[in-house]
């Protein structure tokens, strides 16, 4: 009885070790196996097993020939002839971009891949210097450098014009607080404007420098306008001291204008009354009267002659009259 139950107790523990093993086996199976971001169940990859199964990237040797010189490079099959320039550049002094690099009487482009134009192990790479790319990145250089300078003299600029838009605040809150300011401030603020906008003209700018040397500009240009505008409101407040006397002065000369008027028009009327007079005082006939004889006047001459007489107290010639 014992050895039965003994024996059964075995199969039991045996059993259960069994169904254990058969629990445990999915487990490891489900995780051999991972979800990707798009939803597909694959196989997990165990990341140190390929990189250690992978094949390494091959090291090339190339020759490469510089005028007279030969430099030896290592570098890695699948590089680009734009990493072997900058290689290159530390060994020969050259710029990468003024490099050109020739495999099989060709020129190759800096993003082609070694391995892609069939280079090998100690194949051979001749180097020359392209004049051409030399002189367009001189040309880069000191158009990157006359920008920069363009840049930090508008900004300098920029910044003394703030200080002097502090300055025409001032005068400007001032004088709507009924103040008054001195004129000898405004016109020195106007002059340092001026010279800012000179400053600015003279800056040859392009692109960015270009927009902001335009927008300062415009800037100093409203700040001298506001002054101009000061101005006038200064001499305004200051001009109602002296307007009682301007008006008196002025009104004085109208006065003077108007008797001057007055006395030109009533001497031509004086004169010409005293000319009336004159004329009536004198009277000149042209009646001349025929004499039946000459020796004897007649009545109607000598009537006409105490007339003139009368009228005109001025002595006539007499005329002798002979005989012949």
């Amino acid at each position: 009885m014992r050895s039965r139950r003994a024996e059964g107790g075995e199969a039991a523990g045996a059993a259960a070790a069994a169904f254990t093993s058969v629990n445990e086996t999915p487990d490891k199976k489900v995780a051999e196996w991972e979800v990707r971001p798009c939803g597909m169940l694959v196989q997990k990859r165990d990341s140190d097993a390929d990189a250690s199964g992978a094949a390494p990237v091959p090291t090339v040797r190339l020759k490469v020939k510089y005028g007279v010189a030969s430099h030896e490079i290592y570098i890695s099959s699948q590089a680009t002839f734009g990493e072997l320039k900058k290689l290159l550049s530390s060994k020969t002094g050259l710029h990468p971009l003024d490099m050109k690099l020739v495999y099989k009487d060709k020129e190759r482009d800096s993003s082609a891949f070694l391995d892609i134009a069939g280079v090998k192990d100690k194949s051979k790479v001749l180097l020359l210097e392209d004049p051409t790319a030399q002189a367009k990145r001189l040309l880069e250089m000191r158009k990157t450098k006359k920008m920069e300078k363009a840049a930090k003299s508008i900004s300098d600029i920029s910044l003394e014009v703030d200080r002097l838009a502090s300055k025409v605040s001032a005068l400007d809150a001032i004088l709507s607080k009924g103040g008054k300011v001195m004129e000898n401030d405004v016109a020195n603020l106007i002059e340092l404007l001026m010279n800012e906008l000179i400053k600015l003209d003279s800056i040859i700018a392009e692109d960015d420098a270009k927009l902001q040397r335009r927008l300062q500009i415009k800037r100093v240009q409203k700040y001298v306008e506001t002054l101009d505008m000061i101005k006038i409101k200064n001499t305004k407040a200051q001009q109602p001291n002296h307007q009682p006397q301007h008006q008196v002065q002025t009104q004085n000369q109208q006065q003077m204008h108007q008797n001057g008027n007055l006395q030109q028009q009533q001497h031509p009327i004086h004169t010409q009354y005293q000319q009336q007079l004159q004329e009536k005082k004198v009277v000149v006939t042209t009646n001349w009267e025929t004499f039946d004889s000459l020796f004897m006047p007649s009545t109607s001459a000598a009537a006409a002659t105490a007339v003139t007489s009368i009228a005109t107290p001025a002595p006539h010639p007499r005329f002798d009259w002979e005989l012949f």
